[in-house]
């Protein structure tokens, strides 16, 4: 048993952020049939680009969508986060702005680009100026109506626009692709990642111990690129952690020389990403057996690649939810943290290359 199978460390969940774990999958299947009636504005008949506009956790749903896009669209799907609409963006465009809040100064300032050059306009929001703002020019709306940081509330910030990409033909989603990914959601947090099964069996446990004391890097594959940046902001924001994400075979072409210079810093690292991606790393830009055991992967997922919206939204989120209980600078988690980690003491120096 460590630190993470103590029930006493969900005492620290003051945000009650695995409930929202555990209810994704019931929730985009609600959010999903809430927006089959999805409103539309009036798009030109010659639609030639659609941009999703968001901050932080509002546009990692556009990060889902444009992926899953990018293999079936006509036109170009992108996202944006910042406060300009790209410029190509014109009355062609077809402009989604998302906000839980309302109130992000960025996605705003895109709201208003986008009304004055005379493109189409959706709006998803809990609320605030933007929710007002668009109610007044006549803007559609996809209320979210989930309580939660914005960054949880994935399920409905992404069920709009899979109607959207269903709608307008841009992406396979339908009754039964939603069903199934909200099945396949919940059976692996009830079997896999609940706080009760020990860490022995619980691959978000594990991911976690296997990060404690390191800076994680998170490797995926192009369909899986949302999924590590995911991941590096979940760790951050759940974890109070600084991570490092990576997209494959690009890393391999680049940041593999980095890592056979750096013996030194082996065991501050922690590679955690796709399976199948593993053998990526060890034999590009001839990675030598040695650096290639200090730099393993502690496989998350094997998503496959024509789905890559239904699959890690759980682990990311589970995994980093575990983190900062072996975290003592922490304090929301200050009731677990002097606790040791697989029998490590937690205030003494430990540089030992451990795979993964």
């Amino acid at each position: 048993m460590t630190a993470l199978d103590d029930p006493a460390s969900l005492d620290a969940d003051r945000s009650g952020m695995f409930g929202h774990i555990r209810a994704l999958g019931h929730e985009i299947v609600r959010a999903w049939r809430n927006n089959e009636s999805l409103s539309l504005p009036a798009l030109p008949p010659s639609l030639d680009s659609v941009v999703v506009a968001g901050m932080g956790g509002s546009a990692t749903a556009g990060d889902y969508f444009a992926t899953l896009c990018s293999a079936t669209a006509p036109i170009p799907v992108v996202v944006v986060r910042g406060g300009a609409l790209p410029a190509f963006a014109s009355d062609r465009t077809l402009v989604v702005v998302s906000s839980y809040s309302g109130e992000t100064s960025e996605s705003l300032a895109c709201y208003d680009e986008a009304r004055a050059q005379g493109a189409p306009v959706i709006a998803i929001t809990a609320g605030g100026t933007l929710k007002a703002r668009a109610a007044a020019d006549g803007v559609p709306v996809v209320a979210i109506d989930y309580v939660s940081p914005p960054r949880a509330a994935i399920a409905h910030t992404i069920a709009p626009l899979l109607r959207l990409g269903a709608m307008l033909e841009l992406c396979p989603a339908d009754d039964i692709a939603v069903d199934d990914a909200a099945n396949e959601c919940e059976s692996f947090i009830c079997g896999k990642l609940a706080p009760a099964i020990s860490s022995a069996e619980n691959p978000a446990k594990l991911t976690a111990q296997a990060l404690w004391r390191r800076v994680p890097l998170v490797l995926g594959g192009e369909h899986l690129a949302p999924v590590t940046t995911r991941f590096k902001n979940q760790l951050a924001e759940n974890g109070k952690t600084l991570a490092i994400a990576e997209t494959l075979p690009e890393a391999a072409h680049n940041i593999v020389v980095g890592l056979q210079t750096a013996d030194d810093d082996a065991s501050r690292i922690g590679v955690v990403g796709d399976g199948r991606d593993a053998g990526v790393i060890r034999t590009t830009r001839g990675t030598s057996p040695e650096h290639a055991g200090a730099w393993d992967f502690k496989a998350c997922t094997n998503a496959h690649r024509d789905r890559p919206w239904r699959l890690c939204l759980v682990l990311p989120g589970a995994a980093s939810w575990h983190r900062p209980h072996a975290n003592p600078r922490n304090r929301t988690h200050a009731g677990s943290l002097r606790r040791s980690v697989s029998g490590t003491n937690l205030n003494a120096p430990d540089r030992r290359a451990t795979p993964l």
